[in-house]
């Protein structure tokens, strides 16, 4: 009977992130902190678990610039738990393998393994099945690995090279949204960041899964993810009073699941023109609604009439005839700067904030 091998895989988890942009909170940045050290714990028990025969790490386990000696600690504790069950770890562009990293400086429990250069190291997991790995040396490497020529910086190979290449499966990291290619049958896979690090990672996150069987393998993604980042826009065309949208807000709250997550909100449409929008005090008449709100984003249209103000003998009239003689006389592309200079022009006739949209 052919040997099972199993391989728990993750990358990109970014431990001591700085979480600098949840400005509103200092707190909450530290909170996420201590998150990204939860989840570790989650893979490892998960590991343990699974019963498989290795961890591996895709790069980007920790922030360079940031981690220090009780992270590293922490790390190597997490990983003496799988003994005697390996721990294979490829350092990448945020947690490169230099003297003076975690990696270099630390000692790790004996059934870790640091790839230390960029050339291949061979790791046997059983008789039919050899682990390959390499780490990063810096923060940026532009050595192919799997072929002679020129490459991204941080990205030292290709699609194309791994398809043309004779390995059975590629395990990577960097991106950090799942990616499994080709999706009907991968033969690579990004596992993506176990946890969110930002608006843009928003929706579920993963670890994957392989299974090697001597017949062939197999990649299972596994959620792992108990933060989630979400973005909300409410059309507030034809609201008059910051009530009507502070209850538009709160209703989102309403969802269980929006109320848990780290949540931004746009407001879009054309609201009524005498309304006075106040981002800030709608912020704190509904942060505690949610986990965390970011700070609220205004993407409203002013109604202003142009053509009627185009008509006024004023300073206002003159520059509204100007800029909408500007949008007649410029190609497409160049519209989206106009109209934007258009609304802030006449926000600020109005005497109205000026607030980046």
């Amino acid at each position: 009977m052919p040997q099972v091998v199993r391989i728990l895989h993750f990358a990109d988890l970014h431990l001591d992130r700085s979480f600098a942009g949840l400005s509103v909170a200092p707190s909450e940045a530290a909170k996420r902190r201590e998150e990204l050290r939860a989840a570790l714990r989650r893979i490892v028990d998960l590991a343990l678990e699974l019963d498989v025969d290795a961890l591996t790490v895709g790069g980007d386990l920790y922030e360079h610039e940031r981690a220090g000696p009780d992270t590293g600690n922490f790390i190597a504790s997490e990983f003496a738990r799988l003994a005697p069950k390996r721990v294979l770890v490829a350092p990448g562009n945020h947690d490169p393998y230099v003297p003076d990293s975690l990696y270099w400086r630390l000692e790790w429990p004996p059934n870790v393994h640091i790839f230390q250069t960029m050339s291949w190291e061979p790791v046997e997991l059983s008789d039919t099945l050899t682990l390959w790995g390499a780490g990063h040396r810096g923060p940026a490497v532009r050595d192919n690995l799997l072929a002679t020529l020129n490459v991204e910086a941080g990205r030292p190979f290709t699609r194309e090279d791994i398809e043309r290449s004779s390995v059975d499966f590629a395990l990577l990291g960097h991106y950090h949204e799942l990616r499994l290619r080709p999706q009907d049958a991968p033969r690579y896979a990004y596992p993506g960041s176990p946890e969110p690090l930002d608006f843009s990672e928003t929706g579920d996150h993963y670890v994957l899964l392989l299974t090697a069987n001597g017949q062939g393998l197999s990649c299972e993604p596994r959620k792992i993810n108990e933060v989630v980042y979400q973005t909300s826009a409410i059309d507030i065309t034809g609201m008059s009073t910051s009530d009507a949208i502070r209850k538009a807000i709160c209703a989102l709250a309403e969802d269980e699941a929006a109320a848990r997550a780290i949540m931004r909100v746009t407001l879009t449409g054309q609201p009524e023109s005498d309304l006075d929008l106040d981002l800030n005090a709608l912020l704190q008449s509904t942060h505690d609604r949610f986990r965390y709100l970011d700070p609220i984003i205004d993407k409203t249209d002013t109604p202003f009439d142009l053509e009627q103000i185009a008509e006024e003998s004023t300073t206002r009239g003159a520059f509204a005839r100007m800029l909408r003689q500007e949008m007649a006389d410029s190609p497409p592309a160049d519209l989206p700067v106009l109209q934007n200079a258009l609304h802030y022009g006449l926000r600020a006739f109005a005497g109205q904030e000026i607030r980046r949209r």
